[in-house]
């Protein structure tokens, strides 16, 4: 994994003015085996909360998915001085507080639900706070944005069932990954704020996962926010992420609908992690779901302080900053959360 021109201060302790900000990252994905190592690596920049992958489209049964978050909970409970389980937004804060760092849950896909709304709530429950319509390809919800270049037949009846009942309960609609009409359809049905929490702007490089100006502009309508992807291959950068393309990508968006809809989404995954993931779904599987050959580049989540130094420099505020860093996300939290 290449690491060109991440250069990074040693903590975010070390930039007085946002000292005592609250920095989140809404996208650890599928976690590896070592993932308490990485959350504390983590904590130790800085960071107070991330969130866990903890089912994805193509693997997630709901009986192996209760099975993953009970494991993960169980985990994370033992050791009580180094993460809390994120069930509020209360609880991020007292993570600031203490010096602990905020553990929450995702899904990538909605397959983890099968047809059974039933379980939506029952994951809620068990600490998960926002889920994807699909994961590049199609299900019983929507179209995945990889398969959505030859038909995106947007979402489906029981996907806005599915929709309504995310806003029931408190769960955010996250719009990443999948097609354009499913992404416009969801949001339009949606009563709640919803997010995309890994999504770059289309514009700034032609991939289909990034995502175009109008979606962008229709997830800050609802009151959600883009969370800022740092994947290489996303961004035309396969060989390395450079900190001032992550800084263009902020620009971007802050120009185009305002700093206080950006978010951080890093998607970061150590090399021994990427390693790992693709051997899972090598062959025809990692095809399917839109993996590339082996290195992949990452922004790493280390780098996040350099990034801010810039941008205080650019002349963002203080207060935007705050917002970008975590304040955005919290704010989106404490409206649909329950």
């Amino acid at each position: 994994m290449a690491t060109a021109d991440q250069t990074t201060t040693a903590s975010l302790a070390d930039i007085p003015a946002l000292a005592d900000a609250i920095l989140c990252d809404m996208l650890f994905p599928s976690p590896p085996t070592d993932v308490e190592e990485e959350l504390l690596a983590r904590r130790q920049t800085g960071y107070s909360y991330t969130s866990l992958t903890l089912a994805q489209d193509n693997e997630a049964a709901p009986s192996q998915v209760y099975a993953t978050l009970a494991k993960m909970r169980h985990s994370l409970s033992l050791h009580p001085d180094d993460f809390i389980v994120v069930d509020s937004v209360d609880d991020i804060r007292e993570a600031k507080r203490t010096g602990k760092i905020g553990v929450g849950f995702h899904f990538q896909g909605s397959e983890a639900v099968g047809r059974d709304l039933a379980n939506v709530g029952a994951y809620y429950k068990l600490g998960v706070r926002w889920m994807l319509m699909a994961y590049n390809f199609q299900n019983n919800v929507g179209t995945g944005c990889i398969e959505a270049q030859k038909n995106d037949g947007g979402l489906s009846a029981f996907g806005r069932d599915l929709v309504a009942e995310m806003n029931r309960v408190g769960m955010l609609v996250d719009c990443s990954h999948s097609g354009y009409r499913t992404t416009m359809d969801a949001m339009e049905a949606s009563t709640q704020a919803c997010i995309f929490s890994h999504s770059n702007p289309r514009a700034l490089y032609d991939h289909p996962r990034n995502i175009r100006d109008d979606q962008i502009k229709a997830c800050a309508a609802t009151g959600g926010v883009i969370g800022v992807n740092g994947v290489g291959q996303f961004i035309g950068e396969p060989g390395g992420v450079k900190v001032d393309t992550i800084i263009a990508i902020i620009d971007y968006m802050a120009d185009l609908v305002g700093p206080q809809h950006i978010a951080l989404g890093l998607d970061y995954m150590t090399p021994g992690h990427c390693e790992a993931l693709y051997n899972f779904y090598k062959g025809n599987v990692a095809k399917k779901i839109g993996m590339p050959e082996l290195p992949w580049a990452f922004l790493s989540p280390a780098t996040v302080p350099l990034i801010l130094e810039k941008l205080l420099a650019k002349g963002y505020s203080a207060e935007d900053l705050r917002g970008i860093m975590g304040e955005n996300f919290l704010r989106v939290a404490a409206a649909v959360w329950k």
